[in-house]
C-alpha cells in the first residue's frame, strides 16, 4: 500500500510520524548553546561574532536535516561505505593540507569558514558500523568483531595523531555500544575493552605529544592535593601552567552554587580567567552562571535526547536503523558526559566540544545530521521478512 502512495503523501506521512519530543529537546539544547556562547563571547573583540555564527550553523543544520529526513534511509545505507571512504581520505589529508592551529592539524581552512573532518567521521563510522553489523550472525564471530574494530580504529588513530585524544575515545564507546546492540557476546566486548585500555597506555608513551602527557600527569597529581599543598610554590607553578585551564573551570563550576551568578555575570567568564570557554569549557560557564540547577537542566535535556534516540532504536526492528540510533545515542551521550567530566576535572583536559552547545560549525552540523537520520528511521515502520529481524 505504501509503495502505491503519492510521493507527497509519503512525505506527509513521514513528517506526521517524526518524534516531536526529541526535536524539542534538540532545539532546546541548541538554544542553550547559542545563549551561553553569547555570554562567553560578549564584548570580545576576537570571538564576539561566535553567537551569530552558531545560530547560523544551527539554522543550516536544521535545514540540511530536513532534507535528510525526507528520502528513505535505505539510500543512506547504500552510501555508507562511500561516506566512510571520503571521511578517511579527509583525515589522511590533514597533515599535508591543514594549517597548524594551537599545535594541532584538525581543520581544513576554506574561504570564510573551516571544516573539521573528525566530526563528520563520527557520522561516517556510525553508518559504516551499522551497515557492517546489520547481519546478526556477524557480531557473534571473531571476524565480526575484528572488522568493526578496524573500521572504528582507523579513523580513531588518524584523529589521535592530530592530536585529539577525546574524539578517539568516543569512537571506542560507539564501537562497544553498537557491537553490544548487534548481539556480540559479553566476553568479546570485555576483550575489546581490554584492547582499548592497552591502546591508551601505548598511546600515552608512543603517540601523545609532550603537552598531552603533561595534562595526564597533572590530572593524576591533583587528586593528592590538599588545602595546604595548594599554597606551595610547586603547586602554584603547576596551576599557572599545565593545570591552569582545568583549575579555572573547576573554580567556575564550584562558584556557581545552586542558582549561579546569572547569564553574563560569572566572574571567571566575564573577567576572562577561563580560556576556550565557548568551546572546550562551555559547560563550566553553564555551571558558573546557571548554577547546579542550570547544570541539571542541561543534563536533563542531554538525557532526553539520548533516551529519545534509544526509544527509536527499541521500536525499530530493521537492524541498520536500530544500530544507527544506538550509535548516535552512544556518541552524543559519551561526548556530552566526557565534556562535563573535563570541566569538573574528573578526567584529563582534552579539546572535546559539548554537542549542540559548544561553538563549532562542524560539530553542530554533524550532530544535527546524525539526529536527522535517526528521526528518519523513527518516522518509518519497515516490514521485516527475514527471520533474523525477529531475534
Amino acid at each position: 500500500m505504501t509503495a502505491l502512495m503519492d510521493p507527497s503523501e509519503r512525505r506527509r506521512d513521514v513528517l506526521e510520524n517524526v518524534n516531536g519530543w526529541l526535536i524539542l529537546a534538540v532545539l532546546a539544547l541548541c538554544l542553550v548553546g547559542v545563549v551561553f556562547i553569547g555570554s562567553a563571547t560578549a564584548d570580545d573583540a576576537v570571538f564576539g561574532a561566535q553567537q551569530g555564527r552558531q545560530a547560523l550553523f544551527v539554522a543550516i543544520g536544521i535545514g540540511c536535516g530536513f532534507f535528510v529526513l525526507l528520502p528513505h534511509y535505505v539510500h543512506i545505507l547504500r552510501g555508507a561505505w562511500v561516506l566512510y571512504a571520503v571521511a578517511v581520505l579527509a583525515l589522511l589529508g590533514l597533515p599535508f593540507f591543514a594549517p597548524e592551529i594551537n599545535g594541532a592539524r584538525r581543520w581544513y581552512a576554506l574561504p570564510g569558514f573551516s571544516i573539521q573532518p573528525s566530526e563528520f567521521a563520527k557520522v561516517a563510522v556510525v553508518l559504516a558500523l551499522a551497515a557492517l553489523l546489520r547481519f546478526k550472525s556477524r557480531a557473534k564471530t571473531l571476524d565480526g568483531l575484528l572488522v568493526p574494530a578496524l573500521v572504528a580504529g582507523v579513523p580513531a588513530l588518524l584523529i589521535l595523531k592530530q592530536p585529539d585524544l577525546g574524539s578517539s575515545i568516543v569512537f571506542g564507546v560507539v564501537l562497544l555500544a553498537m557491537c553490544w546492540a548487534a548481539g556480540a557476546p559479553g566476553k568479546s566486548l570485555l576483550a575489546l575493552l581490554g584492547v582499548g585500555a592497552l591502546a591508551l597506555v601505548v598511546a600515552y608513551f608512543e603517540l601523545m605529544h609532550e603537552y598531552q602527557r603533561e595534562r595526564v600527569d597533572v590530572w593524576l597529581q591533583h587528586w593528592g592535593w590538599s588545602d595546604q599543598s595548594l599554597r606551595s610554590h610547586e603547586v602554584q607553578r603547576v596551576l599557572r601552567g599545565a593545570g591552569y585551564q582545568p583549575w579555572q573551570a573547576l573554580i567556575a563550576m564550584g562558584a556557581g552554587g545552586v542558582q549561579g551568578y546569572g547569564i553574563g555575570q560569572g566572574p571567571q567568564n566575564r573577567y576572562d580567567f577561563l580560556p576556550y570557554r565557548s568551546e572546550d569549557y562551555v559547560f563550566a560557564v553553564v555551571g558558573e552562571e546557571g548554577g547546579f540547577l542550570g547544570c541539571l537542566l542541561v543534563l536533563g535535556l542531554v538525557a532526553a535526547v539520548v533516551f529519545g534516540l534509544l526509544s527509536i532504536a527499541s521500536r525499530t526492528r530493521e537492524r541498520f536503523g536500530k544500530l544507527v540510533c544506538v550509535g548516535v545515542a552512544a556518541w552524543f551521550g559519551a561526548q556530552s558526559l566526557f565534556h562535563v567530566a573535563v570541566c569538573g576535572w574528573l578526567v584529563p583536559s582534552t579539546g572535546l566540544p559539548m554537542p549542540l552547545i559548544s561553538y563549532g560549525g562542524s560539530s553542530t552540523l554533524a550532530m544535527l545530521l546524525a539526529i536527522a537520520v535517526c528521526l528518519n528511521v523513527g518516522a518509518r515502520r519497515e516490514p521485516i521478512l527475514s527471520g533474523d529481524g525477529f531475534r
